[in-house]
């Protein structure tokens, strides 16, 4: 008998500094997907770590969001620093 899988399988570490700075920033997925142009679906899926974002989606929403390029790797890849025991 096969098990049941609930829900969606993870791909990534979910982002929690980058939904808090969006918090921060005082903005929604739907704001964020218009100031983009990245689907409010797609958004939902990268930011809780179901899909990959590339490099384009990194920059932009960097932007969006004020994000210095130094704080790029902490927004959005915090599982090197993890891996890396790298303190900001």
């Amino acid at each position: 008998m096969m098990g049941y899988r609930r829900g969606k399988d993870r791909v990534h570490d979910e982002l929690l500094a980058l939904k808090g700075r969006i918090r921060e920033k005082k903005t929604s997925y739907r704001g964020l997907s218009e100031a983009t142009g990245i689907s409010v679906n797609a958004l939902n899926n990268k930011i809780n770590g179901y899909t990959a974002m590339d490099t384009d989606e990194v920059q932009k929403l960097a932007a969006v969001l004020d994000i210095d390029a130094n704080d790029i790797v902490k927004y959005f890849f915090p599982s090197i620093i993890a891996k890396r025991n790298i303190k900001i």
